[in-house]
């Protein structure tokens, strides 16, 4: 008898610790109307059209007489019924959940009244604990007490999650609807309450069918509860079918490589500003789309284990377009600019300027015949040799020999440093084998070094910042547009163009040559096909695709002048 007394007295002091505990340690509740979350960045392509953000994007506070009626009503029918009438805690909706659990052996149904969840919103994490439970429910008490029904509910509206980046109904208004709250139709508020579920899995522009499904069923509840009527729920659902046509893919998504590596380029003191910012970048969402469609549409066949990747830059180094893997949803890694690969024959494009920079002729006689004076023997692809061809004519046939040769008797030296001078960071191994490719660099490094050559013969180091405003529209940091020197001069520039026409006209990219514009560009094959290269200039763009596997192995039967060929082909036709 005594031992239960002890232990009993020892845990009502445990109880009564903990209580003070969890009391002592509520955060200060102080200025809770002005609560605010982490600043955001937000990307914007052509014509100010956000296309993906990073951090917590907020458009700004709403006031209760922006928040229509239909709104409040269809959050408040899916959310919290008796939101109007508890005092922070639902305690039939809490008895009913209990019960639901313990039938289903598992936590499958929650009772956190829209009070509970505007706490956590503000003060608390997402740790599920009984701790965090009771300070959950004193804050509750507390802004019950502080605030009116109307006051709590438009700092919930304000701040809650809604999928896509998108924190408050401003800014989901604005990203799914284009609107602002107070022009809401019911049905759309219904879609963006039905988020609140579960607003990363049940976004618009990820999820529409789930999205629409769920609104349905709000537009039925409001309905019930007698808050719209007949004529009312009859137009909301014909406007919520017709919502199945609008959306389209989430943007977000399918320019998140570019958005990834636009937040890389951003200064430094940028991002430890404070305050919410706006990204206009060069993206063009046409050209973006383009490239996901043409990467879909010629990978279908293909082996999963194959990557691909695409840069598309206009000759002022724009990035129009980025895509750095098949899916960012299955991997993030961006292998159109972290990844650096063997670039094969596309190092003969810096060879060949080179000698012409110092004085070799597109007729002069080259011999395209085995080396057999060294250890190292390279071969051309198939042991296939021409003998006295013309530099023209070995160019666009991808001799390996010759290319070897040219180096050997200009110099390897001269030829990385021409290679620097077009925007090449990379290490260049200087050895008999570089002029093959063996140096490895990545896609977007590559696309650029093509600038100059396709350009106006200046070296172009590729951009994605055009300028970087605060949500006001004030400018905060702004692009200057480098003055750089030609490095190229107009007769060589004239002639490695014609070089790389050589390759599309009677070349490894003869595909192209029936195009109805002139094509420029470059294939590349490293050894034993584990990567795939084509560079491609047209249109006012220099196009990059680069395919191979994370592990670096073989790939059967893709060369430059098979799947990168294709892709480029469905990108510079439609773009």
């Amino acid at each position: 008898m005594q031992t239960l007394k002890t232990i009993t007295i020892f845990s009502f002091i445990c109880i009564v610790c903990w209580i003070i505990f969890c009391f002592s340690t509520l955060p200060d509740l102080s200025g809770l109307g002005n609560k605010t979350r982490k600043p955001s960045i937000s990307v914007l392509g052509n014509n100010n059209i956000i296309i993906g953000s990073l951090g917590d994007v907020y458009a700004g506070s709403i006031n209760q007489g922006d928040i229509p009626k239909h709104l409040a009503d269809a959050v408040v029918v899916i959310e919290d019924k008796r939101f109007y009438s508890h005092s922070g805690l639902d305690f039939r909706g809490l008895a009913r959940a209990i019960l639901f659990n313990i039938k289903e052996r598992r936590y499958a149904q929650g009772a956190s009244t829209i009070t509970q969840q505007l706490s956590k919103l503000i003060f608390l994490n997402k740790n599920k604990n009984l701790s965090r439970k009771l300070r959950e429910l004193v804050i509750s008490f507390y802004i019950e007490y502080k605030y009116s029904k109307q006051e709590i509910l438009v700092m919930y509206l304000n701040r809650v999650y809604l999928g896509s980046g998108l924190y408050g109904v401003k800014a989901a208004s604005r990203r799914y609807f284009y609107k602002t709250p107070d022009n809401l139709t019911i049905s759309e508020s219904a879609i963006l309450a039905g988020l609140l579920k579960s607003p990363s899995r049940l976004s618009p522009l990820i999820n529409k069918t789930g999205s629409i499904s769920r609104a349905n069923l709000i537009v039925t509840l409001l309905f019930k509860e007698g808050l719209i009527d007949q004529k009312e729920m009859e137009k909301a659902q014909i406007e919520l079918k017709n919502y199945e046509k609008k959306f389209n893919i989430n943007e977000d998504v399918t320019a998140r490589y570019f958005i990834d590596w636009v937040y890389t380029q951003t200064p430094d003191e940028v991002l430890r500003y404070k305050k919410d910012l706006l990204i206009k970048s060069t993206l063009n969402s046409y050209i973006q789309n383009t490239v996901n469609t043409a990467i879909k549409e010629e990978t279908k066949k293909v082996d999963d284990d194959i990557q691909t990747a695409v840069v598309v830059m206009d000759y002022m180094g724009a990035i129009r377009a980025l895509k750095g893997g098949r899916d960012w949803n299955r991997s993030k890694f961006n292998r159109a600019t972290q990844s650096k690969r063997q670039i094969g024959s596309i190092f003969k494009t810096y060879v060949y300027l080179t000698a012409l920079s110092i004085g070799f002729k597109l007729n002069d006689k080259v011999l395209d015949t085995p080396i057999k004076d060294n250890k190292w023997k390279p071969k051309n692809y198939g042991n296939k040799y021409e003998g006295k061809i013309s530099l023209k004519r070995a160019f666009a046939k991808s001799s390996n020999v010759v290319a070897v040769k040219i180096s050997e008797k200009i110099g390897r030296e001269l030829i990385i440093r021409q290679t620097k001078k077009l925007g090449v960071i990379s290490k260049i191994p200087n050895e008999p084998s570089m002029p093959l490719g063996v140096a490895s660099m990545s896609l977007i490094e590559v696309v650029g070094s093509y600038g100059a050559i396709c350009g106006k013969g200046r070296a172009i180091i590729p951009f994605g910042i055009n300028e970087i405003v605060l949500r006001n529209g004030q400018s905060f940091w702004k692009r200057s547009p480098p003055k750089r020197k030609k490095i190229i001069s107009n007769k060589n520039q004239k002639d490695i163009k014609k070089l790389l026409r050589e390759v599309v006209v009677t070349g490894t990219a003869s595909k192209l040559a029936s195009l109805p514009f002139e094509v420029i560009g470059k294939t590349g094959t490293t050894q034993n096909n584990r990567d795939a290269w084509f560079i491609g200039c047209a249109k006012g763009y220099v196009v990059g695709v680069w395919a191979g596997r994370d592990d670096d192995k073989s790939m059967k039967n893709i060369f430059g002048s098979t799947l990168p060929l294709n892709i480029f082909n469905s990108i510079i036709k439609d773009i």
